[in-house]
C-alpha cells in the first residue's frame, strides 16, 4: 500500500494514538522544522514497547515527544563532534601518506603499477584505483579547480601532496591498502599501529565520516569490520556479553579507540569532555529509558571515560 501524505496535525494524532505524550504547540513547531521520518522513525525504536502485541505499535508508558527529540539532537551533536575529529585525523593521514610516497617514488610520474603492491589478488583493483585517481584529476580540471589546473598547465602533473587533497578518505584508504608492505609499515609506524589494524581503522573512519556528513542515525551504528582487541580493551576490562558483542570492536566506541590512537592528548581530552557533556545533557532530558541503554548502544563501557588516562 502506498504511503499517503499526513498533515502535522494528523501526524500528532497518530503519535498520541500510539501512547506518545505530546505538547501540541511544541511538537508542531518541531515537526514543521524537522523531517518526520528522520525524527520519529529514526529515533523511536529505543522508546517502543517491545512487549506490546496489539495492532500497529505502542510507546513505553510515559514516553514524551521531547525525549525522542532529545535523542535526535544528541545524535546530531554526536555526529558533529565525531566529524570534527575525523577531519583532523584525515588531514594528518593525507600529509603523512603523501610525504612518504613522494619521498620514495617522486612527485611527477608516481601513478604507475611498479610503485604499488603487484600481487595477483590485488592487481585488478590496483589498476582501477590508478584509473580512479586519474579520473578525479580530470574531473577537477573540468570543474576548473584552480589548484589542479595550475599544476597541470605549469608542470604537466599533480604532485601527491596536492592529489591527496582532492580525493575522499575512502580512496585514501584504498591507496594505503595497495602500498607495498614496507611502505604500509613505515606509515603505520608513524601512528603507532600495524598495517592490519591501519586498514580497518581507515575503512571504518571513512564509513563514520560518510554517516556523519550525510546526517544518518549514528549512535547505534555497527561496522562490518571489527578492530582488534588491544590494551585499551584490556585496561577497561571490556568483556564479551551474552550476545557475543564486545564493546569497542564494531560500534561507535571503537571509533573513540581509534581517536585515542591518532589524536594528541589535548584533542583527545577535548573530545572526551564533549562526549561526557552530551551524555549528561541527554540523561537530563530522558526519563522513560535509562541513559545506560543509550550508552550500551554506543558501545561505551561504564568506565569509558578512563580511556583518556590509559
Amino acid at each position: 500500500m502506498d504511503k499517503t501524505f499526513m498533515t502535522t496535525s494528523h501526524q500528532m494524532r497518530q503519535l498520541r494514538s500510539r501512547g506518545l505524550r505530546i505538547n501540541g504547540s511544541y511538537a508542531k513547531r518541531i515537526l514543521e522544522k524537522e523531517n518526520y521520518y528522520n525524527l520519529i522513525n529514526g529515533y523511536k525504536p529505543s522508546f517502543i514497547d517491545k512487549s506490546y502485541e496489539g495492532p500497529d505499535e505502542r510507546y513505553k508508558a510515559g514516553t514524551e515527544f521531547k525525549e525522542i527529540y532529545a535523542l535526535f539532537l544528541f545524535d546530531r551533536e554526536l555526529r558533529s563532534v565525531f566529524l570534527r575529529y575525523i577531519l583532523e585525523i584525515e588531514n594528518n593521514l593525507r600529509s603523512v601518506i603523501a610525504h612518504d610516497f613522494a619521498m620514495k617514488y617522486g612527485h611527477d610520474n608516481y601513478l604507475i603499477v611498479n610503485n604499488f603492491d603487484k600481487t595477483n589478488e590485488s592487481m585488478g583493483d590496483l589498476i582501477d584505483l590508478i584509473s580512479t585517481l586519474q579520473r578525479e584529476v580530470a574531473n577537477q580540471i573540468k570543474k576548473k579547480n584552480p589548484m589542479i589546473v595550475h599544476y597541470i598547465r605549469t608542470y604537466g602533473y599533480v604532485p601527491p601532496w596536492v592529489l591527496v587533497n582532492i580525493i575522499s578518505l575512502g580512496t585514501l584508504s584504498r591507496i594505503y591498502s595497495h602500498l607495498k608492505q614496507k611502505d604500509q609499515n613505515d606509515i603505520g609506524r608513524q601512528f603507532g599501529t600495524i598495517p592490519r589494524d591501519m586498514k580497518i581503522y581507515l575503512k571504518n573512519l571513512s564509513l563514520a565520516r560518510n554517516w556523519c556528513a550525510h546526517d544518518e542515525r549514528f549512535f547505534d551504528k555497527r561496522f562490518k569490520s571489527k578492530i582488534s582487541s588491544n590494551t585499551i580493551h584490556a585496561n577497561l576490562n571490556i568483556q564479551t556479553n551474552q550476545h557475543g558483542h564486545t564493546m569497542g570492536k564494531d560500534d561507535i566506541f571503537s571509533i573513540v579507540i581509534i581517536f585515542k590512537q591518532f589524536l594528541p592528548n589535548k584533542a583527545l581530552n577535548a573530545l572526551i569532555s564533549s562526549l561526557k557533556r552530551l551524555l549528561d545533557q541527554l540523561s537530563n532530558n530522558i526519563h522513560t529509558i535509562p541513559i545506560d541503554e543509550i550508552r550500551k548502544k554506543l558501545g561505551f563501557p561504564q568506565n569509558w571515560i578512563q580511556i583518556k588516562s590509559i
